[in-house]
């Protein structure tokens, strides 16, 4: 190896590592903030039937953002971009935060549409991952920085209740604590992609930078190829379950006589299975193909749904081994689709492809925030969970259809 290959390496591991931390830091304020939004809006609403509508917001916030984010990316950089999401993730934060003290529920939903349209940027860095990595090592790269979130999947949870004892010191509501949480590490995260993402990730793919914008990709163009048809199913219905079940678990919880504390054991499962095993995803991926792991990660999440479906709410270990494999089955499709829409797309349309797929994947995740709570009150936990267990048949025809 030549001495410029081997620097050339070195800074490609030093900008893994940035991506690795940042994404760690804000993934610990990102769940932090969501898992309390449910128990927040339901204060303030005194109903579960529009609990989720909120956190609902923050997803429809990714979805707008993302493909302007993209774009902007693609004219200025991937770090510009990711710098200028946690400024505007941090600011919405704090206007939660202060909604929350306030007791002004349309105050919580303007600081949370906010917070998603920065946190879009975020999202993105799995692909900034992709463009540091070498060809072969792409899959395991977008894994890597998805395992950066088993920080904020053991820190998140954990910090909830700290985090409502400081608030509650400072006379704040406790619930607000994991707000300015959330402020604090994506500021933190800003200042870190601001000095450590130099070269910009987009260096290592110039054939992905744009001077005018580049050509507009339409969903027509994009879902002409076999591979993307299979993203795109994967990435969304695994969104779809993934937040169906997900966001009325703490309710299940608490309806059932249990505590916050209890609350954080069973979501820390469930973060934890979605970014804790993501190096074997990314391996898994590299080796044995994108959709043998897309096919399994649908079938674990039927599973989970099944399991969750006959769950009482005071289950805790049934409840935490049924979250956790909910979020292995979304890691799996997460990754797996991500990596195709890496492959198998023109280098100067990925920008642009990567930000519409993450733009539909956040705006159904957003659908199924909002239809958890109709969902809950129409016929209860176990029907919410049977309706997630049934989306899965989608990708799974998708994929057969492809292969035929």
């Amino acid at each position: 190896m030549t001495r410029s290959s081997t620097a050339e390496a070195g800074v490609r591991r030093r900008l893994l590592a940035v991506l690795f931390a940042g994404t760690g830091l804000t993934r610990a304020g990102y769940i932090a903030a969501i898992t309390v939004t449910i128990l927040v809006a339901e204060d303030l609403l005194g109903s579960p039937t529009f609990a989720g509508l909120p956190a609902a917001l923050v997803v429809v916030g990714m979805a707008l953002g993302t493909t302007p984010v993209s774009t902007y990316m693609a004219r200025h950089g991937r770090r510009a971009g990711m710098v200028l999401g946690q400024v505007v993730a941090a600011v919405g934060a704090l206007l939660a935060a202060w909604a929350t003290v306030r007791g002004s529920f349309l105050g919580l939903v303007a600081g949370l549409v906010v917070f998603g349209l920065g946190n879009s940027a975020d999202r993105l860095s799995r692909y900034a991952a992709a463009d540091v990595a070498p060809v072969r090592y792409q899959g395991s790269a977008i894994a890597l920085v998805v395992w950066a979130g088993t920080i904020g999947s053991v820190l998140g949870p954990v910090l909830l209740e700290p985090s409502r004892r400081i608030a509650d010191g400072l006379g704040l509501p406790g619930l607000a604590g994991p707000y300015v949480l959330a402020f604090v590490t994506f500021g933190l995260v800003a200042l870190l992609d601001f000095a450590g993402l130099r070269p910009d990730p987009l260096t290592f793919r110039p054939e992905e930078r744009v001077d005018d914008g580049g050509r507009p990709v339409a969903l027509r163009q994009v879902m002409e190829i076999p591979a993307a048809k299979v993203a795109v199913a994967s990435l969304v219905v695994s969104q779809l379950v993934m937040v169906l079940i997900m966001t009325m678990t703490p309710i299940h919880i608490r309806d059932a006589g249990g505590d916050l504390g209890t609350v954080g054991v069973v979501i820390a499962a469930h973060t934890f299975g979605m970014f804790g095993l993501s190096p074997v995803t990314g391996w898994l991926s590299d080796r044995y193909g994108r959709i043998v792991v897309v096919v399994v990660g649908q079938l674990l999440l039927a599973g989970s749904g099944i399991l969750a479906a006959v769950a009482p709410g005071e289950a805790t270990l049934q409840l935490v081994v049924a979250l956790f494999l909910l979020g292995l089955g979304w890691n799996l499709g997460f990754v797996a689709a991500s990596a195709l829409l890496v492959d198998d797309l023109p280098g100067e349309w990925r920008l642009r492809a990567q930000g519409f797929g993450d733009g539909l994947t956040w705006g159904s995740g957003a659908v199924a925030g909002l239809a958890s709570g109709i969902l809950l009150g129409l016929g209860g936990f176990g029907f919410l969970a049977v309706v997630g267990t049934a989306l899965t048949a989608v990708p799974l025809t998708v994929v057969v259809r492809v292969r035929r």
